[in-house]
């Protein structure tokens, strides 16, 4: 449950973020990741989300800390596609979680 993981008495505060190795929904007060299993979405969208998880930092070379070539383009199709998931999200969750969208950066 959210309550056992998320430091906060209480949130209702949600952002919608990719990043290496993580869930992308995090809670917006404390900064905890939080598991979207325990978000009510369905079982598609919580696959699309692993996947586009797993894409995160493709834009990178991690061994030399910039951009591979074509990196603006590809982390362009990346949040696009996040927007689109986000947009889904959003719908499922309604409004008893608000939530914002955080594009990653390059």
């Amino acid at each position: 449950m959210l309550k056992d993981v998320c430091k906060c008495k209480f949130t209702n505060s949600f952002k919608f973020e990719a990043d290496f190795s993580a869930d992308p929904i995090w809670c917006n007060v404390c900064g905890c990741n939080l598991d979207i299993e325990d978000f009510p979405l369905s079982d598609k969208l919580q696959e699309e989300l692993f996947e586009w998880g797993s894409e995160y930092g493709k834009w990178l070379d991690l061994e030399t800390d910039s951009l591979k070539e074509n990196g603006l383009k590809v982390v362009e199709k990346h949040n696009e596609k996040g927007l689109q998931l986000f947009k889904e999200v959003k719908k499922q969750l309604g409004e008893q979680y608000p939530i914002e969208f955080v594009p990653s950066r390059y």
